[in-house]
């Protein structure tokens, strides 16, 4: 719970402190492990509304966790690539390859892009780690 990342994430649930100060928390609750967890599920409830065209809750859960992970400004700009490139914008499968072309500046300074540089296979690294420990839980429970 007292860990900071190299980008200067804070805490249990790796709050960045802008957006930790944004949803309420002060400096002292950074590190707080009820108060982190708190604020990241009120984080991911407020990531989940930026999606509402996702009618695939497995899909959109996928929109959520690489927003959490990177800020959703990313996630649009390759949702907007993914669209300009024949792609559906509403399926991760499509958009991560788009994510991961936004560290190369031919595809980040793309006029549909608005939020620049991301290094793109961080988030889809996440996704992925998170939804097959999911899948993990899954099975284990049953």
């Amino acid at each position: 719970p007292n860990v900071t990342s190299w980008a200067g994430a804070c805490g249990l649930m790796q709050i960045m402190p802008k957006t930790a100060l944004s949803l309420g928390l002060t400096e002292e609750e950074f590190y707080d492990p009820e108060k982190n967890i708190q604020a990241a599920a009120k984080y991911l409830n407020k990531m989940q509304k930026l999606f509402p065209n996702i009618a695939d809750e497995r899909e959109k859960v996928k929109f959520v966790l690489a927003s959490y992970n990177a800020g959703p400004g990313h996630i649009f700009d390759a949702r907007a690539l993914a669209l300009k490139n024949g792609k559906n914008p509403d399926v991760w499968d499509e958009v991560k390859d788009f994510l991961r072309l936004k560290s190369n500046p031919e595809y980040y300074n793309d006029e549909v892009c608005k939020y620049g540089y991301c290094r793109g296979n961080e988030p889809i690294q996440y996704v992925d780690v998170i939804t097959t420990k999911y899948g993990e839980y899954i099975l284990w429970a049953k």
